[in-house]
C-alpha cells in the first residue's frame, strides 16, 4: 500500500494494543456488513476499528462500475453504509466510527475529549487537501465550468498542492500540530489505541502512498515522532495481518 515504514523506529512491544477488549467493550446486536468502495477513502476508518476492536464483519468492496445500479437502493444515494443485524442501515462513516470504537472499548469516556481534538486536527487537515482532490472530479462545485479540459484541472491541482507542501503551507503546518499532540505517547491519547488513531492513520496513509500528485510520499519524514508513530501502528499484529490480506488477494 506504499506505506513507508522505518524498522529502527518499530518498539518490540505496543502496550495493550493488541489486547482483548477493553472492560467498557460491548457485543454488537448482529452480524456487521459494511459496504464501501474498493479503495481506503473514508471506511477505512471504520474498518480499522472492526479490525482493532477483534470484530468480524463483511468487508463488501464494490466495483465503481457497479455503483449507479447500486446507489438507488443506498440511504442516501452514498457509501460507506454499514449494516448491523436486522436494524436500518448507518449512512455516516464518522457516526459509524464512534459507534464501533463504542462498542469494540475503543472510545473510552474518560478519553473523549482528547479524542475528538485529535480527530478534529485530522479533518482540518483533510480539509485542507480536499480543494485539491475535488478539483479535478467536480469542478463545478468551486465555480468552474463542469466540462473544463482536464488538463486545467491538473494545473489548478497542482498549484494548490504546491502551495500546500510549502514549508509554511497547510499540510505540514497541521502534521505538526499532530506531532506536537502525540509527544511521547505510543499512540495519539495514550499507550492504548483509539479511534483517533483509526481517524489519523488514513490520513497519513493518504499522503504518502503517492496517490496524490504533487505531495512527497516523504511528508512526514520531517516530523520524526509522527513517523515512528505510524510504523508502530502499522507493525501492530492485527492492523499488519489484515494489510498483508489485502495485499495478497490483489496479487
Amino acid at each position: 500500500f506504499g506505506s513507508r515504514q522505518d524498522p529502527d523506529q518499530v518498539p518490540d512491544v505496543h502496550p495493550r494494543a493488541d489486547d482483548p477488549p477493553q472492560p467498557g467493550a460491548m457485543a454488537f446486536p448482529g452480524p456487521i456488513k459494511l459496504t464501501y468502495f474498493g479503495i481506503e477513502g473514508v471506511a477505512e476508518r471504520v474498518r480499522l476499528a472492526l479490525v482493532l476492536g477483534g470484530v468480524d464483519f463483511e468487508d463488501d468492496r464494490v466495483d465503481f462500475k457497479d455503483w449507479p445500479a447500486l446507489k438507488p437502493t443506498t440511504k442516501y444515494g452514498t457509501l460507506p453504509q454499514m449494516k448491523i443485524g436486522d436494524a436500518e442501515p448507518c449512512a455516516q462513516s464518522g457516526a459509524m466510527l464512534r459507534y464501533v470504537g463504542q462498542v469494540a472499548g475503543l472510545y473510552p469516556t474518560e478519553q473523549i475529549l482528547k479524542i475528538e481534538e485529535a480527530i478534529g486536527i485530522e479533518e482540518d487537515l483533510g480539509r485542507a487537501v480536499m480543494p485539491s482532490m475535488y478539483i479535478g472530479m467536480r469542478p463545478h462545485i468551486y465555480g468552474y465550468p463542469e466540462d473544463m479540459p482536464q488538463e486545467q484541472r491538473q494545473e489548478i491541482q497542482m498549484k494548490l498542492r504546491t502551495k500546500l507542501v510549502e514549508d509554511d503551507g497547510d499540510i505540514p503546518r497541521i502534521l505538526g500540530y499532530l506531532e506536537k499532540f502525540i509527544g511521547d505517547s505510543q499512540f495519539m491519547c495514550g499507550d492504548a489505541v483509539t479511534i483517533a488513531d483509526c481517524q489519523v492513520i488514513v490520513r497519513l496513509r493518504h499522503l504518502s502512498k503517492g496517490v496524490l500528485d504533487g505531495v512527497p510520499t516523504t511528508i512526514i519524514d520531517g516530523f520524526p515522532k509522527l513517523k515512528a508513530y505510524f510504523a508502530r501502528f502499522h507493525e501492530l499484529e492485527k492492523v499488519k495481518a489484515y494489510y498483508e490480506k489485502l495485499a495478497a488477494m490483489a496479487k
